[in-house]
C-alpha cells in the first residue's frame, strides 16, 4: 500500500512570448483575462491565467497523451474514451449510479485520473488536485503574494512594478492572394473586395511573471509522479494564438521537501516510477477503459455475434 500524503507544488512561470489568454472581445480588439483586486482603498484589474486553463493545458492534456502513447491507444479510442481522458468526460446516461469497484480499479490503475477526476457515462468521480489561478507578480498583488509564496521565492523576486507595465498589444494583418496575382491562371478573376483583415488585441509582454500552485490532496508517490510527468511533457504554451508564437512560458516548480515522501525530495524518481507503473499496467488500463465506455457495444454484441469472417478491432467490436 502506497503512503498517502498531501503535497504542494509552488510554480513560477515567466512569459517568453506575448501571452494572449483572453476573456473576450471589445469592438475588434481581444481583451486579456483579468481578476479584480482590492488594494490601497481601490479596485484594480490585473492579468490572470485561469486555473481551468492551467489544469487543462499543463496537466490533463499532456497527461492524457502519455496514457494514450504508453497504452498503444493512438487512433484506437472511441469518442467517450477520448472525451474522458482529454476533457474529463460527461454524463450521457439517464440513470445515475455508483459502481464502487469500477472507481476503485480506476484509482489504482490511473493515478492521473485519481488526481483530476472526471465523469463516467453514469457517475461523476471527484479528483484530488486543487489548482490556483496564475497570479501576476506585480505591485498590485504584492500583499497576497507575500501570503501565498514560500519565503524563499518571495525574497528572490525582483522589485515589483505595476501590472500596467506588463500589458502590451499586438496587431496582425491577414492577407489574401491579391498580393501574388502572378500565381493565378490567366482567366482567374480576383474578387472586387479584398479579404485583407486587421486583427489586434492586448497581451502580457515577455518578462512578466505568474505565480500559481498545485495542491495534491491525500495522494501517493504515483499521483505526484503523474503530475511531474505531465508538466515535463507539456509543450510550455498556454493561452490563444500559439500558432503564431504566442503564450510560451518558462516554468519552474518549487517544492517543500517536508510535504513529500521520505527524507529526500526526488521528483524525478516519482515521475520514473509513474511512467514505469503505467507501461506495466497498460493492458489493464485498456481493459478498464473498454469496460467503462463500451456498454452500448457490449449490448450490440449480445444481440449479434460476429461472423467468423468479420474483422475484430482493438476493442473487440465486430467490424466490416
Amino acid at each position: 500500500m502506497h503512503e498517502i500524503k498531501t503535497a504542494k507544488m509552488c510554480v513560477l512561470s515567466e512569459v517568453l512570448s506575448p501571452l494572449t489568454h483572453m476573456s473576450g472581445i471589445a469592438g475588434n480588439e481581444a481583451i486579456l483575462n483579468t481578476s479584480k483586486v482590492y488594494v490601497n482603498g481601490g479596485v484594480v484589474s490585473t492579468p490572470v491565467i485561469s486555473g481551468n486553463a492551467i489544469r487543462h493545458k499543463m496537466v490533463r492534456e499532456p497527461g492524457a497523451m502519455f496514457l494514450v502513447e504508453a497504452c498503444g491507444l493512438y487512433g484506437k479510442l472511441n469518442v467517450d474514451q477520448a472525451n474522458f481522458l482529454f476533457y474529463g468526460g460527461s454524463l450521457t446516461d439517464s440513470a445515475i449510479s455508483d459502481n464502487l469497484k469500477k472507481i476503485a480499479d480506476m484509482q489504482t490503475l490511473l493515478p492521473l485520473i485519481r488526481l483530476l477526476g472526471g465523469s463516467l457515462t453514469n457517475q461523476v468521480i471527484a479528483g484530488s488536485l486543487l489548482v490556483s489561478q496564475g497570479v501576476m507578480v506585480c505591485r498590485e498583488n504584492n500583499g497576497r503574494l507575500q501570503k501565498m509564496m514560500p519565503m524563499e521565492l518571495a525574497e528572490g523576486l525582483p522589485a515589483l512594478r505595476s501590472c500596467e507595465d506588463f500589458i502590451g498589444g499586438y496587431q496582425y494583418t491577414r492577407g489574401d492572394i491579391s498580393k501574388k496575382p502572378e500565381l493565378l491562371a490567366d482567366d482567374a478573376e480576383l474578387p472586387e473586395k479584398s479579404n485583407l483583415m486587421i486583427y489586434a488585441g492586448q497581451s502580457v509582454i515577455p518578462g512578466a511573471l505568474f505565480y500559481h500552485e498545485f495542491i495534491l490532496q491525500k495522494v501517493s508517490r504515483l499521483e505526484v509522479g503523474a503530475i511531474c510527468a505531465a508538466l515535463n511533457d507539456w509543450d510550455g504554451v498556454i493561452g490563444g494564438s500559439a500558432r503564431i508564437g504566442h503564450g510560451r512560458l518558462s516554468t519552474a516548480v518549487y517544492c517543500d521537501g517536508q510535504n513529500f515522501f521520505g527524507d529526500r525530495l526526488d521528483l524525478k524518481s516519482y515521475e520514473d516510477e509513474y511512467r514505469e507503473y503505467t507501461r506495466r499496467n497498460a493492458s489493464k488500463i485498456v481493459d478498464w477503459l473498454n469496460d467503462a465506455f463500451s456498454l452500448k457495444a457490449a449490448k450490440m454484441k449480445k444481440a449479434k455475434k460476429p461472423d467468423a469472417g468479420d474483422d475484430i478491432d482493438f476493442f473487440g467490436e465486430a467490424g466490416g
